[in-house]
């Protein structure tokens, strides 16, 4: 018999929305006080990842069976997929056209890139996304472009460039574009129904690093 296997990652479903979502950006950050004077020190360790929580609205057969199939192919923690922040849906920002990386080796939480058009205010605003190869990027100020369409970027969390290669003009996604590769957090998945066969579907996530 043979066995497949699915071609992760996958795609999250977008046939039916989310009733409620909850989309944190979880830090490891250590802290000492004194027992003497209560003076602080705080030292933030590389740990940096996006956690999900998600309830989808309630949904007939016919659309469930999609994230059925969805989530049991996943097989647990196995299995990886992509998605963006469900309240992402369009971009904030003024941003058009294919905009890439402007030089290799970047790091830290500031991106350079260019591609933009010259002088363009706001090219993305505080609030807006930005994917770069398999990570997304919360943007944390208003940015315009200069004279020859470039832009630094401010962004959250620190660029993934321990994880993945971020070299130059590699082009990004921006707007509702944007996502990110995600891992189930527990292997066992269920769902839910009711006497008028409504099914519930709820599940946690975590960044995969």
């Amino acid at each position: 018999m043979a066995t497949f296997t699915p071609s992760y990652p996958l795609t999250f479903p977008t046939t039916v929305g989310f009733t409620k979502s909850v989309l944190k950006l979880v830090r490891n950050v250590a802290i000492t006080t004194s027992v003497f004077n209560f003076s602080q020190q705080t030292h933030q360790f590389q740990g940096e990842a996006w956690s999900f929580e998600g309830t989808l609205a309630p949904m007939k057969r016919d659309n469930a069976r999609e994230y059925q199939a969805f989530f049991t192919q996943l097989r647990g923690r196995r299995g990886t997929f992509t998605m963006k922040d469900p309240d992402n849906t369009a971009l904030l920002g003024n941003a058009s056209g294919t905009i890439r990386v402007n030089g290799a080796s970047q790091t830290g939480n500031q991106v350079a890139l260019d591609g933009f058009g010259n002088n363009v205010t706001n090219v993305f605003k505080s609030g807006d996304y930005i994917g770069i190869n398999s990570y997304m990027y919360f943007v944390t100020e208003d940015v315009s472009s200069n004279g020859s369409g470039e832009a630094n970027v401010k962004i959250e969390p620190a660029l993934r460039s321990g994880i993945e290669a971020i070299n130059d003009n590699t082009q990004i996604s921006y707007g509702s574009s944007a996502q990110t590769l995600w891992r189930m957090d527990a292997n066992d998945f269920g769902w839910d129904t009711d006497r008028v066969s409504l099914y519930g579907f709820s599940f946690s996530c975590t960044e995969v690093l």
